[in-house]
């Protein structure tokens, strides 16, 4: 991957997920243990990258010094370069803020994907057809409850757990994007460009497939979103932009015609005074020579010849790719961590730490416990991820949860689906179902709570 840099988006402020998000940043979440940035930054460094940059909030990013440093390879230089908390850029504003460290074509991803991708993959289909951006797609993920819902009819089904639809339609020949919109940014209906339906008659749009927030973008986009400040969101704005611009001609001053020199003169200024993409667009050299040697045959079509700007995609067919960006997610890639670890990394994460003690008690295979975790009598913990330096007490049962560090649970607690958080205290039998509880709070003895989003503002028993 010598030939790409690597960007890491991670000043989101995960609001979606509050409370855990209250004292930490969204990226540094704890997913089997490992902070969820660990991930990316993982199959970044397999597929060969040796620097990463990584924008982070400026006041965050001490906590990304005092934590990456533990979890990471210390040969890889991990380039952190700050965004001002009280400036919302979005993430093509963040692009835009480091246009100056980007030097060549570049991966951008987000910081909550958690896949097992190959990244060969979509890198050769962005060199194979010369591509302005290439998205990884994969198959819209499910969580236990829409596989619960789906087993058992009488399961009401709940809303869309795994955030809002993206509506995609790919040619399958070449991979090519013919449409990209998401769920939030449609009308009550679809709205299909003339000039698309005149090469594609018959399209077929699917909701069945999300974008997994990890693109590779050319340099040269990178040069015009220095330019055009107007575009804030790489995918609610930039690819849109994109994938239509795909099917539309270069406007062209010479071609308009006027009624007078001087109507002609102020059109001219009208246009130049604008920032036009076609200006800033390149062409690898193998492509020019292959326009020049060729009738443009063989896997790139007579579109790519018309068309120099091209959208393209991967869609994975098999393999993990989640996105821990909402609760229902983040509790889903927890869930299935212990048997998705093998795939995703080399390194050996044990289950079970061997300075974990279990007093008489059972841990499920399909259960992680982290450094010094102290487990009491009678027990029982399932389909669970436990954080280091954790005191369980006796008689305790937890199941399909979340406990993150320094958490101390006293005898007799029952938490079913909940996610606890760093420092939280919660006392002789207290009952959780389906909660979260923010750090260092306090949940008072025979509490018994269901669905709670415990926030500090919130959380006053003492």
């Amino acid at each position: 991957m010598v030939k790409f840099q690597a960007v890491i988006m991670a000043a989101g402020t995960g609001s979606r997920m509050s409370p855990l998000t209250e004292r930490i940043p969204k990226a540094l979440l704890p997913v089997g243990n490992l902070p969820v940035i660990w991930y990316p930054i993982n199959f970044l460094e397999k597929a060969g990258f040796e620097e990463i940059i990584i924008v982070v909030l400026d006041s965050a990013v001490t906590q990304f010094h005092q934590i990456l440093p533990n979890v990471c390879n210390q040969k890889l230089k991990l380039d952190f370069v700050t965004i001002p908390d009280d400036e919302d850029m979005g993430t093509a504003g963040a692009l835009r803020h480091i246009k100056d460290k980007i030097e060549k074509d570049v991966f951008v991803v987000s910081c909550d994907l958690v896949t097992d991708v190959a990244l060969h993959h979509l890198a050769d289909i962005h060199r194979n057809h010369d591509a302005s951006l290439s998205a990884l797609l994969a198959p819209v993920p499910q969580t236990s409850a829409d596989r619960e819902a789906a087993a058992n009819p009488k399961v009401q089904k709940k809303t869309v757990t795994t955030g809002q639809l993206d509506y995609i339609s790919i040619d399958p020949k070449e991979n090519r994007i013919l449409f990209f919109s998401n769920e939030a940014d449609l009308d009550e209906t679809l709205v299909i460009r003339k000039p698309l339906l005149k090469r594609y008659p018959c399209i077929n749009i699917v909701k069945n497939l999300m974008d997994a927030h990890l693109y590779i973008i050319k340099k040269w986009v990178v040069d015009y979103l220095a330019e055009n400040k107007s575009i804030r969101s790489i995918k609610g704005e930039l690819i849109p932009y994109l994938v239509n611009k795909q099917f539309q001609k270069p406007k062209k001053v010479e071609n308009v015609m006027t009624g007078s020199a001087e109507m002609e003169g102020n059109f001219r200024e009208s246009v130049s005074s604008k920032i036009d993409i076609y200006d800033f667009v390149q062409e690898d050299d193998v492509t020019l020579y292959t326009k020049e040697l060729s009738s443009w045959s063989g896997t790139l079509t007579d579109i790519d010849h018309n068309n120099i700007i091209r959208c393209h995609a991967y869609v994975m067919k098999t393999g993990t790719c989640l996105r821990t960006n909402s609760v229902p997610l983040y509790m889903e890639a927890n869930r299935q961590i212990w048997k998705l670890l093998p795939s995703l990394t080399s390194k050996d994460i044990p289950l079970l730490h061997p300075l974990a003690s279990v007093n008489k008690s059972q841990v499920g295979i399909d259960c992680m416990l982290d450094e010094s975790v102290s487990v009491g009598e009678k027990s029982s913990i399932k389909k669970s991820v436990i954080g280091k330096h954790t005191t369980i007490g006796e008689r305790v049962k937890i199941s399909n949860s979340v406990i993150m560090d320094h958490v101390t649970i006293k005898d007799g607690c029952n938490i079913q689906g909940s996610i606890i958080c760093t420092h939280a205290y919660i006392k002789e039998n207290a009952s959780l179902k389906d909660c979260q509880v923010g750090e260092s709070h306090t949940i008072p003895e025979k509490a018994d709570l269901k669905g709670e989003a415990l926030t500090a503002e919130q959380m006053d028993f003492e």
